[in-house]
């Protein structure tokens, strides 16, 4: 009987271990290997050239010096965690790891606040540009050298040490003993930085992490500089360098390819930073087997002589201030209005709980995944794990897109279960790690007796290993919640609705954004509470936390069926869906604006690639063009004139620019600054009775500005703030005769004005209930009208009565499916009475009658 248990226990574990490997992590690096044998023609793009070479060399030189600063900055920690034995030695080796599990966003947006603070200006993709980025990046990692060096000190002979001291060459001993776990931390950390790219790419630095994305959104490899201008599916494009070695024309049209052809063209752009990790991974693997650990720590008789001293204590303490408080500090120092915590729990709620919720399934499946590892050793799951976590989280992304994206599979697709797979891809060789060290050391002795005495290995596990490690599972799980809770990469390519990541990485600005920096901080603060959590668990009695892990989890599993029930609402399928992902006419990489043309009965849309698109009125691509000038970001508005020309708010380069409805450049006018005429971050133009033209700015100066039909300067109106006739960010701006309305998104409201300046009332208020808006971004009118409002906070468009306030109705949610939007930026009313709005997230436009 008892061999019968053990056999159904051990092939349940290995059914359910298998299912792991070959779903979350076999199946996805097995689709990246096919993609190069599907398409061949893919290698031929990564012959080596000029402009690939530096491009490799900047990777490689870039995260070299960040793995160098990291560790120089870990080292004093390092003497701490392995030497330190006071208790604020002790309280410390709880706070250094800390940093490890923020978002890495945050620090790169907390640093640029901290600049701006100190008025420094940095010139995108500027030599001062990639010191923040290098500095950013080694201010996030420093504390895993840190622990690893320190963890590699605690282990190392004491016997040694004293002869070593007693002989005055301390420091040389010491030092030639860590030089190999001072190299593997080196490799380890270099390795993380190379996969990232969230702090590259909002100011337009290109390393290959950057590369991948652009690759795969558009299928651009091999072009001209002006070509190869980075974009992205949710933040602003990347800088190229100045020359290349292809003689393309600047004509050249973009390449139409499928989405496969694209992915399989990522997957060999990945490659020459998949092999530096691959050498980086084979050197820290040959040195940490030849370290040698006891199986058992006592520091019984530990000399005093050996205490780290006080000046690593001050320097530790000075590196955790650095990169714990002071980007949070300069972010908490930018808000230009009070933190109210309701305010903010109301306006981030729906992607605060998205986000927790994946997070608390992914670690939950990792507790699980710990337990069977625990039950049955597998070394081949672990190490799999491991090559997905090498893989990054923007390769496991695009395979589970290209896996996942298919009619029968929207379950996954369009739910939890795909992002839930790539964070257990990425992180769940954490939780086999847990799991196989239960099976070596003092714990094989364990084992081997319970065998001798007849105990299955189910029994072994709940008897024995569980009392003992029920702890550092509990932690194991609660580390890849949190690290899954804060993963970029992944979260940002699969941008998942209502996840607080992706609509982070759509706000990031050097200047200062108080929702930026609101929802920033409320993603620190939760990180940070998740470790407090793990710390406080590790502490409880061993009855209590299995207490709590079962209510815990029975109340985690009841919620997951409330929100799946409350979420699956009916989608009332829209008229039309309009073009797709890709970079030819007729398809796009997350458009942002449009803008309709009632004369001819045609549209205008702009995407993140600059590139400006003439529809018909059957969404059927007239002609394209792209901006002048992109390297720095892409318009976020359109307007048809009188004159029948475009105007385009140039967004990121501080101007307007008439186009001809044939793309050619009429006029522009504009300069950055505050002054009458210049401006920060236009964003929408609007034209009056009298041919006056109103433009829409934000950037710490938010405001209006008035000028006549050839551009000259009358007047302006409102300014920052909270209050009546006061914006943060006037998005979209809507004139009726003498009445202007305009949607002051990050306030959740429309404001009414004359058109003289005078503020009149407001409308709507912060929420997700009818009469509620989240984020209006889009503003129109329809045949009756109503003013038609697209909300990128709450995923749907709502039909408001302008006199009352009140809401006529609504259409959509978050979703991927026709009828479901995500973060969708504006909207049109044509004369056929059809709403077409403009689905960023989804990389489409929707028609709906409603």
């Amino acid at each position: 009987m008892l061999l019968s248990g053990e056999k159904i226990s051990g092939r349940l574990a290995s059914m359910l271990m298998m299912l792991f490997i070959i779903f979350c992590c076999a199946l996805p690096l097995f689709w990246l290997v096919l993609q190069l044998v599907k398409y061949p023609q893919a290698l031929s793009e990564i012959r080596f050239t000029g402009y690939r070479g530096r491009l490799l060399v900047r990777t490689i030189g870039y995260n070299s010096l960040v793995a160098f600063l990291a560790v120089l900055m870990g080292l004093p920690a390092a003497f701490v965690i392995g030497r330190g034995k006071s208790w604020v030695a002790k309280a410390l080796m709880f706070l250094i790891p800390l940093p490890l599990v923020l978002p890495s966003i945050t620090y790169a947006y907390g640093w640029s606040q901290q600049l701006r603070l100190l008025h420094f200006f940095l010139f995108p993709a500027g030599t001062a540009d990639i010191c923040r980025c290098i500095w950013t990046l080694a201010t996030w990692l420093w504390a895993l050298p840190a622990v690893l060096i320190g963890l590699a000190l605690r282990n190392l002979d004491i016997n040694v040490q004293q002869f070593a001291l007693l002989e005055g060459a301390y420091w040389r001993v010491t030092m030639r003993m860590l030089i190999g776990p001072i190299v593997a931390a080196f490799c380890l950390t270099m390795i993380l930085a190379i996969q990232e790219f969230a702090v590259y790419e909002p100011t337009g630095i290109s390393v290959t992490a950057t590369e991948i994305r652009a690759v795969f959104d558009t299928g651009m490899m091999n072009l001209t500089p002006e070509q190869m201008a980075r974009v992205s599916t949710y933040i602003p494009a990347q800088a190229t360098d100045k020359t290349t070695d292809e003689n393309v024309p600047s004509e050249t049209p973009f390449p139409s390819l499928s989405s496969e052809q694209r992915s399989a063209l990522a997957v060999a752009a990945a490659i020459p930073s998949l092999l530096v990790i691959g050498v980086l991974s084979l050197i820290a693997f040959f040195i940490a087997r030849k370290l040698s650990f006891s199986e058992q720590i006592h520091f019984g008789n530990w000399p005093s002589q050996l205490n780290s001293g006080p000046l690593c204590l001050i320097f530790t303490l000075i590196f955790l201030v650095i990169s714990l408080f002071m980007p949070a500090w300069a972010m908490y120092r930018s808000l230009s209005r009070p933190i109210s915590f309701p305010r903010m729990i109301a306006t981030y709620s729906p992607e605060v709980i998205g986000s927790m919720w994946n997070a608390v399934l992914t670690g939950i499946l990792a507790i699980a995944l710990a337990v069977i590892v625990c039950i049955r050793k597998s070394r081949v799951g672990f190490v799999v794990g491991l090559i997905g976590f090498l893989a990054g989280g923007q390769l496991l992304a695009i395979a589970n897109i290209r896996l996942y994206n298919r009619p029968w599979l929207n379950w996954i697709y369009n739910g939890s279960p795909i992002v839930i797979m790539a964070y257990l891809a990425r992180f769940g060789w954490i939780a086999m790690l847990v799991g196989q060290s239960t099976w070596s050391g003092a714990y094989k002795s364990l084992r081997e007796s319970a065998q001798l005495d007849g105990a299955d290995r189910v029994g072994i596990f709940w008897y024995i290993i569980r009392p003992l490690t029920t702890p550092l599972i509990l932690a194991g799980g609660i580390l890849v919640m949190t690290l899954s809770l804060t993963e970029v990469p992944a979260s940002v390519l699969l941008s998942p609705p209502r996840v607080l990541i992706p609509l982070l990485m759509s706000w990031v600005h050097v200047v200062r954004y108080d929702e930026m920096i609101e929802a920033s901080l409320l993603l620190m603060c939760s990180a940070a509470l998740l470790g407090l959590i793990s710390m406080i668990l590790i502490q409880l009695s061993q009855r209590f936390i299995r207490k709590v892990f079962v209510d815990k989890t029975l109340v985690s599993l009841s919620l997951c069926l409330i929100l799946s029930i409350a979420g699956c609402k009916k989608s009332t399928a829209p008229d039309e869906v309009w073009l797709e992902s890709g970079a030819s006419d007729g398809q796009v990489v997350y458009p942002r604006a449009i803008a309709y043309s009632p004369t001819d009965d045609s549209m205008y849309i702009v995407d993140r690639m600059a590139r400006i698109q003439h529809l018909d009125k059957n969404g059927k691509c007239i002609k394209s063009w792209r901006m002048p000038s992109y390297a720095q970001g892409k318009p976020v508005g359109l307007s048809v004139g009188k004159d029948k020309n475009l105007y385009v708010p140039d967004t990121h380069y501080a101007r307007i620019i008439v186009f001809s409805p044939d793309g050619k450049i009429i006029r522009e006018w504009g300069s950055f600054g505050t002054g009458p005429g210049q401006f920060t971050y236009p964003t929408d133009i609007a034209f009056d009775d009298q041919d006056h033209i109103y433009v829409s700015e934000y950037g710490d100066h938010d405001r209006i500005q008035v000028f006549d039909g050839n551009g000259k300067f009358l007047y302006q109106f409102g300014k920052f703030g909270q209050g009546n006739g006061e914006f943060s960010r006037p998005q979209s701006m809507l004139i009726e005769k003498d009445i202007m309305y305009i949607t002051d998104a990050c306030n959740h409201r429309i404001c009414v004005f004359k058109t003289d300046g005078t503020w009149i009332r407001n409308i709507c208020q912060l929420g997700s209930g009818p009469g509620d808006l989240r984020f209006p971004y889009g503003l129109d009118q329809d045949a009756f009208g109503n003013l038609v409002v697209c909300e990128f906070g709450n995923n749907r468009i709502q039909k408001i009565d302008k006199q009352t306030g009140k809401s006529l109705g609504t259409w959509g949610h978050a979703g991927r499916e026709p009828g479901e939007l995500a973060y969708p930026w504006a909207v049109i009313c044509d004369k056929n009475k059809r709403s077409i709005i403009i689905d960023s997230g989804n990389n489409r436009l929707q028609v709906v009658r409603f």
